[in-house]
């Protein structure tokens, strides 16, 4: 199923709804008339009315079909994309200031007010941890788990991870605190002191302040909102300077939502294999996709050994789990030993609860749940910006993931925007983050991760004149 058909069917009966052709209580053709019709299989039917219901075109009535929306709260005019970065292009080394290092601390986990009124809890998850809480024996209390992981929550995981035809082994997947430290693992597998690592700007903050830490120099690279890394432009840099790797999220990244076309992704990895980097991709938010289907990962294109997968469950299920992974490839060795060296061991009873989840088929019935969730919620967001928000220059509009990139005038910086803010109980996350060359001051990210609720509404208008009166 492509994604081209999946579009072309939102995009023809978004229009005849818009226009008048398919008027407000006339019923949507079945699912099967409609497989028929356009000649395509039945789960891009079911995925174009999943959409047009998102968008709030179309509802679904029980045992009745769907339906055009009595009251239609469509979509608006999108706004209009932000143009691609143009960071310059050479090696700094990166330093973070103070008021970085608050703003992370206080802004790393939500946009605009914190998550008091949290959604309805996971109760499948809550009875899998539960569960294996009670099967834990008293003996293996007291013992550390194997320094890979646990066994059976390997396993789930390398059923889930696509690498082309062959199949993932259990011994490649190393468990580890988060993302983030599996990350620290690859980096410090790859790089020395010194090196040189490229990164897509804006780019992931953490990934930055992992750069710092080990002291290693960076090369921020031109990224497009829509597509991802500038291809051509990385191997430019490669001819210019002895880059030994690049840190990549080829889906979903953060703070665009970018992702890349799979052309794109084998031109990158031939590149990369004529100049023998590796690549450490970063694919936790593959998982938060809206179309018929999940996008390849770099990893899934690998023949050589050459990118090093990481993941976690934080931000497709949920944060306090803390349960990352890592598939290292030709790395594998280096990996391991450093893995002992930074965590001998996660959490058992978690990973087995986790594992116990993935097995019952819990897991895919929640994405699939969430996926829905999060598109209506991503178009709440772009609706509300345009209404409350006006002073958003630019917004891009991603496939999936949970991350909204905004660009204000030119004279507003999002630095002293966020202390104002703070004065007023809101939160954001400002541009300079997203950058080792403390680019981007007049941008700043927002998330839909959660429902647009008016509190948040609110906080948006709020925002919208504190951005006025810095004008």
């Amino acid at each position: 199923m492509s994604s081209y058909q999946y579009q072309k069917l939102v995009t023809q009966f978004a229009q005849d709804i818009t226009q008048g052709s398919l008027r407000p209580g006339d019923r949507m053709p079945s699912i099967r008339q409609l497989a028929t019709a356009w000649r395509v299989s039945k789960t891009t039917v079911i995925t174009a009315y999943n959409r047009l219901e998102a968008m709030g075109l179309i509802e679904s009535r029980p045992k009745s079909g769907f339906f055009v929306r009595a009251q239609q709260r469509h979509r608006q005019q999108p706004l209009q994309a932000p143009q691609q970065s143009r960071p310059r292009v050479k090696p700094f080394s990166v330093s973070s200031s103070q008021v970085i290092v608050d703003i992370m601390e206080k802004a790393a986990s939500f946009d605009l007010l914190p998550d008091v009124a949290q959604q309805e809890g996971n109760t499948e998850l809550r009875q899998c941890l539960s569960r294996a809480q009670r099967r834990q024996g008293l003996i293996e209390q007291h013992y550390y788990d194997e320094p890979l992981g646990h066994h059976a929550l390997r396993e789930q995981i390398a059923r889930r991870v696509h690498h082309g035809q062959r199949a993932i082994d259990a011994d490649e997947v190393v468990i580890t605190h988060g993302c983030q430290h599996a990350l620290l693992l690859a980096l410090m597998a790859v790089a020395q002191p010194g090196d040189i690592v490229a990164v897509e700007s804006p780019g992931f903050y953490g990934a930055i302040q992992l750069l710092e830490t080990l002291n290693i120099q960076v090369i921020e690279l031109p990224s497009s909102p829509a597509t991802g890394i500038d291809v051509e432009a990385f191997g430019q840099a490669l001819r210019q300077w002895d880059i030994v790797a690049l840190i990549v999220a080829a889906n979903y990244a953060t703070p665009t939502g970018a992702c890349m076309p799979d052309a794109a992704k084998q031109a990158l990895l031939a590149i990369c294999g004529a100049h023998r980097v590796t690549i450490i991709e970063d694919d936790v938010y593959g998982e938060l996709y809206f179309g018929p289907s999940k996008p390849r990962s770099l990893y899934s294109f690998d023949t050589s050994g050459a990118v090093i997968l990481c993941a976690s469950f934080s931000k497709s299920l949920s944060r306090d789990l803390r349960i990352g992974w890592l598939l290292p490839g030709k790395y594998s060795q280096k990996v391991k030993q450093l893995k002992v060296v930074t965590a001998i061991a996660i959490g058992t009873t978690t990973q087995k609860g986790v594992a116990l989840y993935l097995a019952q088929g819990s897991y895919e019935r929640y994405l699939k749940k969430r996926r829905r969730e999060l598109e209506g919620q991503l178009i709440q967001w772009q609706n509300a910006i345009k209404q409350y928000f006006p002073s958003a220059q630019s917004c891009s509009s991603p496939q999936g993931g949970l991350a909204l990139w905004a660009e204000l005038p030119t004279g507003v910086d999002t630095i002293k925007l966020y202390a104002r803010a703070q004065q007023q109980g809101i939160t954001i996350t400002p541009g300079p983050l997203f950058s080792a060359q403390k680019r981007y001051r007049n941008y700043l990210r927002l998330s839909f991760a959660e429902p647009l609720t008016a509190k948040r509404e609110n906080a948006l208008k709020c925002l919208e004149r504190l951005v006025q009166e810095s004008l």
